[in-house]
């Protein structure tokens, strides 16, 4: 039986923060009464080159009150409130004034740096020196470290670093960003205070080494701090991309919090999506699933006449955004019960075109491949004795095209080969685009397990490992081979026997498991248009037509429920171009209408082509301007601030504006990706934008250039940025690293989720203060039932139910005092509850079991 376990959060959750927004900025807010315990530190003592530092918002000026305080008399540090603005700084018996100008009701950032001949103190960015030629060494001390004694008001971002801070551009990399592991200075962070795991009733220190408990504090998101800001950062893949390049990795990932896959191509003609890899789900016809057969586990049992599992006519057919397939292999393992002569272990035709593998004569233990009026004939391809693992490979040229019978079994890898010469019938892959519907299994009898359906030659060089671990069906990463795979089917989901391991649902999936453990991300999907004529795209030429616009948003209503939203590419169009008002602006409204507010809507522009009419500004969440190439010009810095104003000038809110920064090169005309660059030139210098690459000089935008790129970002205080594409940077583990230049300045904030935070015994137990309850939850074991009831003159209005993805696992209209709901249906796991009513949103956190 499940049973359910609650802790009431006493905050409003991530889950239930605007859909555009990521990751929650949490302060903690004391009272006067309350403190944060964070125990014994005995790495401060003695130190003498240290850095604290903070950011800090005084609701009262409380005279004596503290910032922080360790021990008393010769042993005390601390910084303390003095007389009104002015700020203490005690380290033994020596006291300095840091500040007198502290104000109230307004934030500050704080940095004291200690140095052997005295202190840097920086406030919002400004430094002053304070002379000292005994230094500031911190006395030794067995006491707590506490932060807030007696404190009224907010405290965020509390770090302590065992080295001094001696440069502006290193305090400058705290002042309006987090730290991530790749700062500079990063081994020397010795304890790190965000206040942001709210599922964690302790403070968690990010460097794993000093979690704290607080006392009569509180959370509270932060919307008042204009220089210290979560931004999006948004970043352009493809599901190809993700296949083959292995550089990006989980940290690339980590470093992005809005994710874009430019995979929904979009008809010109029609306004019809289709997905590079289409989802090709089985459908069982006289089948079952077998948890265990012969020693595999997870497969299918054919039952002869009617059996099949018919995958739809998207199967094998090649896709937007693939590279060209000049070969397609159907690979499996099969175990045959019955020989039925004609049953078909792969089947794709219709009156005009064939590809089909069935069982030919039983005596001779025949294949057949049928490939358009060809009929290949394998003598002794299959024992029809237990398992057996083969592959089927069609390959063609303008002169050749062959059918190859791969078998683990054969010392070459190749049991048996037939080629035609001559263009025929059958000499080109045009029978994949038939509209027939493919079956595995037809009126087949026996057992299959793990089928691949490949747009490629899986030649004997390359074949899989045959029990589907090979490197080449990875995702992410598993190379240049993995883009081929097409469908996949390892029947390894009871509930979802037909599932397609390799379709565009499926990879969501799987790098929605990269972020396993993290929140504060979105994935979602890119619209993009490939129809052109004389090299341009048809699309704007159709989008003034409203049947078109309604194809359109149907299909994205369609999509919705496995993304977290939708970003479309606008195709150029200039100034005083009438389909910006017949076509643009209604497509604008009309996909706003059906992607609901807890999706993200964002629009592609250009700094030549954003002239979206003002009336239907507001309706996406943002945009991501394509301030790049390919003309050199467009990579210049001046371009980009120059872009910026043209933006802001023409309507565009600042918290929408997301400038671009981009991961490739370019001539002027031909286009290269950044990780190209630096391979050809592994000593790049971070403050250079050009370089030569085979004889050419490629100009591109270099470490420093994006750091100056982000950092206009932060003057204007505009509100989000974009880069493309990951695949082309090289991996962040490398210095020249773009993503990783551009979070030193604007970091992407995916937070890892921490609900337990052990604490040493020396720290005293204490519980974050709660907030009055509008809403109680309760459960029972016997029912598997939750109730919520709101309190007296309250009404509930809505429940939802997320997982601890940040997915909505049920969303549900309410109305009354009370709801009961059931969890048996859903999986052992955690999840947040958001209960909505009348007088506000009440956020719990349940686990299943």
């Amino acid at each position: 039986m499940k049973k359910i376990y609650f802790l009431l959060v006493s905050i409003l959750l991530t889950l239930s923060a605007p859909a555009f927004s990521q990751s929650v900025n949490y302060a903690l807010r004391f009272d006067g009464n309350g403190s944060v315990d964070c125990g014994t530190i005995s790495e401060l003592d003695g130190l003498t080159l240290y850095s604290v530092q903070f950011m800090v918002n005084p609701s009262e000026w409380v005279e004596n009150s503290y910032i922080f305080k360790r021990g008393s008399g010769n042993e005390e540090f601390s910084l303390q409130l003095g007389v009104n603005g002015t700020l203490i700084y005690k380290f033994g018996t020596v006291q300095k004034t840091i500040t007198t100008t502290l104000p109230v009701g307004e934030w500050t950032q704080i940095t004291i740096s200690a140095f052997d001949n005295g202190l840097d103190v920086w406030s919002n960015g400004e430094k002053t020196w304070l002379a000292d030629s005994n230094g500031a060494a911190i006395p030794a001390s067995v006491s707590q470290l506490i932060i807030g004694e007696r404190f009224k008001g907010r405290i965020d971002e509390f770090r302590f670093w065992n080295t001094e801070m001696p440069s502006a551009e290193e305090e400058n990399l705290m002042f309006r960003n987090t730290v991530n592991k790749y700062h500079p200075k990063y081994d020397n962070l010795l304890f790190y205070y965000k206040f942001d795991q709210d599922l964690c009733e302790n403070i968690v220190d990010y460097k794993l080494s000093h979690h704290a408990v607080p006392a009569s504090v509180v959370r509270e998101e932060v919307t008042d701090n204009e220089y210290f800001k979560y931004r999006v950062v948004s970043g352009y893949s493809s599901l190809i991309r993700h296949a083959d390049r292995t550089q990006i990795d989980r940290d690339m990932h980590l470093m992005t919090n809005d994710l874009i896959f430019l995979d929904a191509t979009v008809s010109g003609y029609t306004g019809e999506i289709s997905m590079t890899y289409p989802t090709c789900r089985g459908i069982l016809s006289n089948a079952t699933h077998v948890s265990e057969y012969e020693g595999r586990s997870g497969v299918i049992k054919f039952n002869g006449e009617g059996a099949g599992m018919n995958i739809g006519n998207e199967a094998l057919k090649e896709n937007g955004g693939l590279p060209g397939m000049g070969a397609v292999t159907v690979e499996m393992w099969v175990n045959i019960a019955g020989w039925t002569e004609g049953a078909a272990i792969f089947n794709k035709s219709d009156d005009n075109n064939t590809f089909a593998i069935k069982l030919g004569d039983e005596a001779t233990k025949q294949l057949l491949v049928e490939i358009s009026g060809y009929t290949y004939k394998f003598n002794n391809a299959l024992q029809a004795s237990g398992w057996e693992h083969f592959a089927v490979t069609f390959t063609n040229s303008r002169l050749n095209m062959a059918v190859l019978l791969y078998s683990e079994s054969a010392p070459s890898g190749i049991l048996a080969s037939s080629i035609e010469t001559g263009a025929g019938a059958g000499s080109t892959l045009s029978y994949l685009s038939t509209t027939a519907e493919a079956v595995i299994g037809e009126n087949f009898d026996g057992y299959m397990d793990e089928v691949m359906l490949w747009g490629s030659d899986r030649g004997s060089s390359r074949q899989s490992d045959a029990d589907g671990t090979s490197a080449n069906l990875k995702f992410p990463g598993g190379g240049y081979d993995a883009i081929f795979l097409l469908q996949y089917y390892k029947f390894d989901d009871s509930a979802d026997a037909g599932k397609n391991y390799s379709s565009w649902i499926s990879k969501i999936n799987d790098v929605r498991d990269i972020y396993a453990g993290h929140r504060g991300f979105k994935i979602r999907l890119g619209l993009i248009s490939t129809d052109a004529v004389n090299g341009n795209k048809v699309w704007p030429s159709y989008i003034s037509n409203q049947s078109w616009r309604q194809q359109l948003a149907s299909d994205v209503e369609k999509l919705l429920p496995y993304c977290d939203g939708i970003d479309v590419d606008f195709e150029w169009l200039y100034s005083g171009d009438s389909r910006w008002n017949t076509g643009y602006g209604p497509m604008v409204e009309a996909l706003r209408n059906v992607i609901p507010a807890d999706k993200v809507f964002s629009v592609s522009l250009h700094p030549v082509a954003y002239y979206l009419p003002t009336q239907y500004i507001n309706l996406p969440d943002y945009y991501t301007f394509q301030i790049y190439g390919p003309q050199k010009t467009y990579f210049y810095y001046d371009r980009y601030v120059s872009a910026y104003n043209n933006f802001i000038s023409w309507g565009y809110p600042k918290d929408k504006i997301g400038m671009s920064y981009p991961t490739t090169a370019t001539t002027g005309s031909s286009v290269s990706g950044y990780k190209n660059i630096v391979e050809a030139n592994p000593n790049l210098d971070p403050s250079a934008n050009t370089a030569n690459m085979s004889g050419v000089e490629y100009t591109f935008n270099g470490v420093d250039c994006v750091k100056d790129k982000m950092n206009f970002i932060l003057e204007q205080n505009s509100g989000t940025v974009m880069y493309f594409d990951m695949g082309n940077d090289v991996a962040v583990s490398d210095e020249l690293s773009l993503i990783r230049a551009a979070n030193s300045v604007i970091a992407s904030n995916v937070d890892t989720i921490i609900y337990k935070a052990e604490v040493p015994s020396s720290v005293h137990p204490a519980v974050m203060a709660d907030k009055q309850k509008i809403v109680n939850l309760t459960y029972s074991d016997s029912i598997n039932r939750i109730t919520v009831t709101a309190n007296t003159g309250n009404t509930l209005s809505q429940i939802t139910l997320y997982s601890v993805s940040g997915s909505i696992v049920s969303d549900r209209k309410i109305s009354g005092e009370t709801y009961t709901m059931q969890t048996e249906a859903y999986p052992s796991g955690i999840y947040v509850v958001s209960v909505d009513t009348e007088q506000g949103t009440e956020d719990f956190k349940i686990i299943i079991k």
